[in-house]
């Protein structure tokens, strides 16, 4: 799932190097879509009370992780005086915590339900983006992106089981809170997670619609500090310091591997997508972690997947990449007729 915007106009002598940036943000993906394998690694053992709760502290750590990766580039790249320069404002702090707040919800979610159903709603995101740009900034929804809207909002549906097919083969609609099994109990608490996830991912998305202005290295440093703070808050609520105390040094060893994978190395890859990317390839190649989570699911997990599930899972995927893809073919058929 992608955390920062692509390199900012600001860096305008840079040329871009596409295979470099294909390769980080395939990278990066990659290292996203492997958080629920080791989540799960790290929290192997615990209670399910526990998981139901641990994903705060989990995120924190990689909060955590990312902002010191993201201090170092900013160093690295002597920003450190436009980061003093640059006027921080509510629409970057609530950005930052609402990635955070997603992050927290979405590894708890992974402990809880299946992969699938996971990574699926968590790309429920770009929707809520749309609705609150519409409400909010009265963006203009085509009718051909309502129609890939609605594609996602039914797959919502699908994937959380508020639309399912019942033992009698006919349709039935809503959520049967108490559908759990042996191995996911709170499923149904799990896919809720999941969702809110979403909604929180969402969130964030449309801040980051604002201060365009902002450097991507400042703004991810910004955005990591509060993200961190977020899940700090978030596990100061939840209290998760029981599953935490109880700790092999085993789950410590993977719970340090979801710091450096999914937090240094992912985050490190993505900025460097981000700046040999435009947009439309950098936000499609990043569809790439919903096939690494869901193959970890089934050949990790022994995970299988449901056909409303799957239908689902395509239908919020489909409606994501549509328009990315839509757009591409019409800024090519425009540069062509130039």
């Amino acid at each position: 799932m992608s955390q920062t915007s692509s390199a900012e106009s600001s860096v305008t002598e840079y040329v871009m190097n596409k295979k470099l940036g294909a390769i980080a943000m395939l990278l990066s993906a990659t290292g996203m879509g492997l958080v629920g394998t080791i989540s799960r690694g790290a929290t192997a053992g615990l209670a399910h009370a526990d998981k139901s709760v641990i994903g705060s502290f989990l995120a924190f750590g990689r909060m955590g992780v990312g902002l010191l990766g993201f201090t170092l580039i900013l160093i690295f790249t002597r920003k450190v005086g436009l980061f003093h320069r640059t006027r921080l404002s509510t629409t970057v702090i609530l950005g930052g915590v609402s990635i955070g707040l997603s992050l927290g919800c979405y590894i708890s979610s992974t402990l809880m339900t299946t992969m699938t159903n996971a990574v699926f709603l968590i790309y429920t995101g770009p929707l809520f983006c749309a609705l609150l740009a519409r409400i909010f900034r009265k963006e203009k929804i085509s009718v051909l992106s309502g129609a890939f809207l609605s594609l996602v909002f039914l797959g919502m549906l699908l994937t959380i089981g508020i639309i399912s097919i019942n033992n009698d083969g006919n349709l039935a609609f809503g959520l049967d809170l108490s559908t759990g099994n042996p191995k996911f109990p709170q499923k149904s608490l799990g896919d809720l997670l999941g969702l809110l996830s979403g909604v929180f991912y969402g969130l964030a998305l449309f801040f980051y619609g604002y201060r365009k202005d902002v450097d991507s290295v400042v703004r991810g440093v910004w955005n990591f500090f509060w993200a961190a703070c977020a899940t700090l808050a978030m596990s100061i609520v939840l209290r998760p310091w029981h599953g935490v105390a109880s700790f092999t040094a085993a789950n410590w060893m993977w719970a340090v591997a979801l710091f450096l994978v999914c937090g240094l190395f992912a985050l490190g890859f993505l900025v460097v997508a981000g700046r040999n990317l435009p947009a439309v390839e950098y936000s499609t190649i990043s569809y790439w972690e919903c096939p690494v989570a869901i193959l970890c699911g089934l050949l990790v997990w022994g995970e299988k997947l449901t056909p409303m599930g799957m239908i689902g899972g395509l239908l919020i995927v489909g409606g994501g990449l549509a328009p990315i893809i839509v757009d591409a073919v019409s800024r090519k058929s425009r540069a062509s007729e130039a």
